[in-house]
């Protein structure tokens, strides 16, 4: 008996699944209803019911039941939702990358982020680019939030990543939040706090040596007035910076304490470089924004934009895996 099921399935799986069946059972498990999701492709419910009852005859299970109104994914059908949510992404992005290379997406893409960035958002955009438009080229430059606006108007850049949005007075540019994520304050292993078990508060902060963001700069702003609340100067032996490569060696030698971007510092606690202060992180740096002219489009320009705002949202499932 074990066996004949085992064979169904198998049959199934080889030639009877469609790729309706998994678009129907990934829309069942986010709308929960049939009704709702015969709305959303546009057919009646009996068509929908068909599907359904197509895929639990082929398997010889259940893959849904009536709860009320609603409808509710059984064990299996859960896992093929799960699986089908995977394998319908995966066929999205093959369209996007077969769609860019057979329209032959060409051109020059000047592209600038501030260092704070997390490397894998960009890299994985620039992997994506590349595999698309095969035939087109990239240029990248780190630089300071003022200085990425300031070439942006200049015409020297088409695309820049900050971790600020900028003010609504900037007519031709535009601006989307990509990604969240906290700034969280750190010290070294080897800094006087740097022990994993140690309690800390904001007064233990009062005579650090601190690593900041450039003087003037939105993120230096934020941090002076957060510290300046819990009546913490900077004035003493600080060190204006930025250079992640510099703050990352400095703060490694155990002396100083500054800010990083929690997916940076992760990395580095993992690594028994650093620790992670039991204190409440800077949340207005927390994006990751994107910004361009509105007043130009390029083909590849616009591709690369499409592949930043893909890279960033696996990023953000990766995290809450």
């Amino acid at each position: 008996m074990a066996s004949t099921e085992n064979d169904a399935i198998d049959r199934f799986f080889r030639s009877g699944l469609k790729l309706p069946h998994l678009r129907i059972l990934v829309s069942l498990a986010e709308l929960g209803q049939v009704t709702r999701v015969a709305a959303a492709f546009h057919v009646t419910q009996p068509a929908i019911s068909k599907q359904i009852g197509e895929i639990e005859e082929a398997l010889g299970v259940p893959v849904a039941r009536r709860v009320g109104n609603a409808v509710e994914l059984t064990s299996i059908g859960k896992v093929m939702a799960a699986r089908g949510q995977e394998i319908l992404r995966h066929i999205e992005l093959a369209r996007r990358d077969v769609s860019a290379l057979t329209t032959g997406t060409a051109g020059h893409v000047r592209f600038g982020a501030v260092v704070t960035i997390p490397q894998p958002l960009i890299a994985h955009a620039v992997e994506l680019f590349m595999r698309r438009a095969p035939t087109a080229t990239l240029s990248f430059v780190e630089a300071t939030l003022d200085k990425l606006i300031k070439m942006l108007d200049e015409g020297e850049l088409d695309l820049a990543l900050g971790r600020n949005r900028i003010a609504d007075n900037q007519d031709l540019l535009r601006q989307q939040t990509l990604h969240r994520e906290p700034f969280v304050f750190v010290v070294g292993t080897s800094h006087p706090l740097g022990k994993v078990d140690l309690p800390v508060n904001w007064n233990d902060l009062r005579a650090a040596r601190w690593i900041t963001p450039l003087r003037g700069s939105p993120a230096f702003a934020t941090l002076a007035e957060t510290l300046a609340g819990q009546g913490i100067p900077l004035d003493r032996g600080a060190v204006e910076s930025s250079s992640l490569p510099l703050n990352l060696s400095l703060l490694i030698r155990g002396e100083f304490v500054s800010i990083l971007p929690l997916s940076i510092a992760r990395h580095h606690v993992s690594r028994g470089r650093m620790r992670v202060l039991p204190l409440a992180p800077l949340e207005p740096l927390g994006e990751v924004v994107l910004v361009w002219r509105a007043d130009t489009s390029a083909p590849a320009a616009d591709l690369f934009s499409e592949c930043l705002r893909e890279s960033s949202s696996e990023l953000l499932d990766g995290e809450a895996e």
